[in-house]
Formats: C-alpha cells, structure tokens, sequence
C-alpha cells in the first residue's frame, strides 16, 4: 500500500472515530426537552413546564401544587405564601418519586409525585427563619436551609410524616442544600461560605459537623447545584455573581462556557441539563412585581443560542431541571 492510501485511510478513520467519540458535543447543540420545575410565587405554585411548548399556553404545564385539604400539612396554613425552592427526589429506600419543596413563610415539605395528595412528611421551620432550600437524604431525612434563621438542619422525616426532631449547624445566610453522592457530604451555601458537612449518627439520631469551608468570592450566596455533566464542578451564585467551585482543588472559577452571558447579578438559579447541556438561569427582573423574582427563564443552548421561556405575569424565583441527575 502506497504512503498516501495509508495516510488517506488513517485520516479516515479519525475522522469517523472523531465523530463517533463526541456525542456529548452534539448533545450540546439540542434544544432540551428536558421539563422544568419554578417556584412561582404568583400563583403560589410548584408548577412544572414544558421547554417545548409556549409558556403562554395552557399546553405547557404538565403539573403543579400547592397545599390543599388533602396534603395533610403538619403545619399551619399561612406557612405557604412564597414557594422558593422544589426538586425531584426518589426516595431510596423504596423508588417513590417526591417533589421537595420550600417556602419562605415556613412549610418544608415531601410532595409524592406525580399523585400529590396527602404529604409524605412535612414541618413548618418558620416564616422567622425563612427557609431557601430543601434536599432529600439516602437514610430518607430531609435537610433544609433558613436564611433568616441562619442554620442547616438534618429532620428526622425517616421516622414518621410528623417527626419534627433535628440536627442543626449555623451558617449565616443558609439559602441552600444539596446532597453530594459522589463526596458523600451534604453541601450548604449562606452568605460568605460554601461550606460542606458530614452527615453522621443515625436516621432517628442525626449528627451533622462541618467537613470543609470555603469563602466565597462575594458575598450573599444564594444558589447551589451540580454542574451535571462534570462531577467535580459546583454552580454557584451570589448576589454580585455567578461561580463554578472545583471540588477537587477547592478553587472558585467565573471562566466557563458562555460566562460572559450567564455571569450577571441577582441570579437566582442556574443549572445544566446533562441531556443536552442546555444551561437554564433565572435573574431578578426589573420592574416585576415581586422585587426579587422574573417572568422568564433562559436557556443557554450550544454555544450561541439563547432562549427565552416567559410566564405571562409570572412571578418565578428559582427554575430547575425536573430531572434527579440535573439538579
């Protein structure tokens, strides 16, 4: 074989191995399908939408709730007001689906999901401490954020839908919680620190002390979610900004794809879909009627597009991926 049919049929199959190793770079480029979840504050709703459609339309919602006669609260009726945080969990221990939601006026709740009805657990952790976020735990605890109240709490949801028992470690300015897999720590983010802990002791007696602190690189932290399709990436925001946090070296990083877009001030979530690698971000909205919410939610999809999803008189403070491994 000559030198240049075999130069010809190397370049070839790089060419085809290029194509065939990169489906994650395509992906890229779609349009995400994936459902989103907002807090709409409005409505005083967790509603659930379809990117697909025109939110202006009635085609898409696909779910919403909010408390009724049949939740069962065990808490008192004005601890709904403001809904700010929800995401989708699978319980562990027995494959039901829950949405985990928040409010600020106090409810902290275990919604199942898709049926809603009668609540798997909830407590009300007061319009006082005004609680940001809510995580689902492997043991079946729920930890939560307050922002007012400054404190992570560890419940004691695995013992009973009423069980109102828990752990507590201060942190200033706490707005929100996630559980890391991977690390197996749960990662909390107030007002100058992204802070991790360790989760100990047992499901009817929790523990929970700090593993590791770090200060962020300004202040007034605000959101907190894994960057999905790279396990040693946090996203983070802050009230003057928005950050990637590396796990393995500690470090706080504002150079990422399309940083110059999703860089802003007073964001409120953002997140990546690991389907499509479409980055969804919500920012406070001049002029709306609640002073610290939007009507839109934007999609950053490839590396150019922009997409801009409105609720017609929405009131939206945080969005999330409706998908367990994009939130």
């Amino acid at each position: 074989m000559s030198p240049l049919r075999i130069l010809s049929t190397v370049s070839l199959l790089v060419l085809v191995g290029g194509l065939l190793a990169t489906p994650t770079a395509r992906a890229a480029d779609q349009d995400p399908s994936t459902l989103i979840v907002i807090t709409e504050q409005s409505s005083e709703q967790i509603i659930v939408m379809d990117p697909q459609e025109d939110w202006a339309t009635s085609q898409a919602q696909k779910w919403s709730w909010a408390p009724g006669p049949g939740s069962e609260l065990n808490a008192p009726d004005d601890a709904w007001h403001h809904p700010d945080d929800a995401r989708l969990r699978t319980d562990e221990r027995t494959g039901e689906q829950f949405v985990m939601v928040a409010d600020s006026f106090g409810l902290l709740a275990q919604v199942p999901y898709p049926d809603g009805g009668k609540v798997a657990w909830s407590t009300n952790g007061t319009f006082e401490a005004g609680p940001h976020g809510i995580e689902l735990l492997p043991d079946g605890n729920v930890a939560a954020a307050a922002s007012k109240g400054g404190w992570v709490r560890i419940y004691t949801a695995s013992q009973g839908r009423t069980s109102e028992d828990y752990a507590e470690s201060e942190l200033p300015g706490a707005h929100q919680v996630w559980w890391d897999e991977a690390e197996d720590v749960l990662w909390a983010i107030g007002d100058d620190e992204l802070v991790s802990f360790t989760i100990g002791g047992t499901a009817a007696e929790p523990t929970i002390e700090r593993a590791s602190s770090h200060t962020l690189p300004t202040r007034k932290g605000h959101d907190l979610q894994p960057v999905s399709d790279n396990p040693d990436r946090l996203w983070l925001t802050t009230q003057y900004g928005v950050y990637q946090f590396r796990k393995g070296e500690g470090t706080f990083d504002y150079r990422f794809p399309r940083y110059r877009e999703l860089y802003a001030t007073d964001v409120k979530s953002v997140a990546t879909d690991r389907t499509s690698g479409a980055v969804l971000e919500t920012v406070l909205q001049p002029g709306n009627d609640c002073s610290y919410c939007t009507d839109t939610v934007d999609l950053y999809v490839g590396d150019e597009t922009v997409r801009r999803l409105t609720l017609p008189g929405g009131q939206i403070y945080r969005a999330r991926w409706f998908a367990e491994d994009s939130n």
